[in-house]
């Protein structure tokens, strides 16, 4: 839950107008997720997983094959994601304690995690199995409820949050259209500062509900509102749950604290790309869609200044003194990030010199692959799943040379079908 923010800010849009009737208030509640215990050794990790659909999905999964790669898997304490990165955290989530028992291998990885999400994605679409169900919706359920479904059916075995493994905070964000500000599901407690938190425990909740709640794209999709729930500051209106990405694409809200400041972060953002130039022909519709990127733009754009500003108070602190209480060590890169050698370190170079970009399918870059949720070919998810493996390793290897060396004789996943 963010430890930053004011209270009595104003929650209307100024398009709109704002009024002292609608105030961003803290609820004022003291529950509060329980922290994990630390690694045996080395840092604790955090691992942001953003939106965009598949994409997001199998680049995420490149990141933690890269941490099982060079054994810090075991290491990860902190995943927050949003939308398409949920996926992939849920399955990591409810692989943990066979991937714990295997010592946290890039087999077992291959195995529990990314080959049950990759044949199901190869083998049909998504979007076709909800079209199919979508008599599911009728009564009292609407299309995320059936989306949840549809995530039980293919990837979480009807999975509860609170039967999760405690070891790791598994944080699946939603934006409250109530409240304005990021909910969240995790194994212990779910809600937001303005409606207040609630126990897991006992409210039967499932995973695939929470991924469900943070990829629920605004219009394909409706609200999901947990009219169930006890919140402490239920006055304030019932939760009503879309896509996470809709107020912080990156998931690095949750893990924003000073608290964090000891947690290595590894942020990967695999959301849309800006495109400078024409934007439409129809008039409304391609103002209204403009408008709508350069929010989404601007709102990822900040918050990962404000990210790599605090990587780098921490990089600048001279040798023997205490960084900034604000610094914080790690990395963030994007699918279109250009990761450059130049006066790189030797391990940055022979990584890249042992492991070839490709950043490409179909003569387009990876980062314009469609998000949505359709059958994907085998080549495209192994070059997804590469893309965010490559990307991991070349850039901690460039700006933390000795934190995730590769070791020799690793074979990689596989970078094509």
């Amino acid at each position: 839950m963010p430890e930053s923010g004011r209270d009595g800010s104003p929650l209307e849009s100024p398009a709109l107008g704002t009024s002292l009737s609608a105030l961003v208030k803290r609820c004022g509640d003291r529950l509060r997720p329980a922290q994990p215990p630390p690694p045996a050794e080395g840092p604790p990790i955090a691992v942001t997983f953003s939106g965009g659909g598949f994409r997001a999905t199998f680049a995420a999964l490149g990141v933690v094959r890269y941490l099982a790669d060079v054994g810090l898997l075991g290491n990860v304490r902190y995943v927050s994601s949003v939308s398409g990165g949920s996926v992939a955290n849920g399955m990591l989530a409810i692989a943990w304690p066979r991937l714990r028992e295997q010592g946290f291998s890039a087999l077992a990885v291959d195995r529990a995690v990314i080959e049950p999400l990759a044949s199901k994605v190869v083998g049909g679409s998504l979007k076709y199995k909800l079209l199919r169900n979508v008599w599911r919706a009728f009564g009292s359920k609407n299309r995320t409820d059936v989306l949840a479904w549809a995530f039980d059916d293919w990837f979480y075995q009807e999975k509860e949050l609170a039967a999760l493994d405690p070891e790791c905070r598994w944080i699946f964000n939603a934006a409250n259209l109530t409240t304005g500000v990021r909910f969240a599901f995790e194994r212990d407690v779910l809600g937001d500062y303005v409606t207040g938190l609630t126990p897991t425990q006992g409210t039967g909740i499932r995973v695939s509900r929470a991924v469900a709640a943070s990829a629920a794209v605004p219009g394909a999709f409706a609200p999901m509102e947990l009219k169930e729930l006890p919140f402490p500051c239920a006055q304030r209106g019932t939760p009503a749950l879309l896509d996470g990405g809709a107020y912080d694409n990156t998931g690095l809200e949750a893990i924003d604290g000073e608290h964090y400041r000891d947690v290595f972060t590894i942020s990967l953002n695999a959301g849309g790309v800006f495109v400078t130039g024409g934007y439409g022909k129809v008039p409304l519709v391609r103002e209204l869609s403009r408008s709508n990127s350069l929010l989404y733009r601007q709102s990822t754009a900040l918050r990962t200044r404000w990210m790599v500003d605090r990587f780098q108070a921490w990089e600048r602190t001279p040798a023997g003194q205490e960084p900034p209480r604000s610094a914080r060590r790690g990395v963030l890169f994007a699918l279109a990030s250009t990761i450059s050698s130049d006066r790189a370190p030797q391990e940055h170079l022979d990584f890249v010199a042992a492991h070839p970009e490709h950043r490409t399918h179909g003569g387009k870059d990876l980062a314009f692959v469609p998000t949505v949720f359709d059958k994907l070919s085998r080549g495209l998810v192994n070059q997804l799943i590469y893309r965010g493996w490559w990307l991991t390793g070349a850039t901690l290897s460039r700006w933390h040379p000795g934190f995730a060396s590769l070791p020799s004789g690793v074979e990689p996943p596989p970078a094509d079908g």
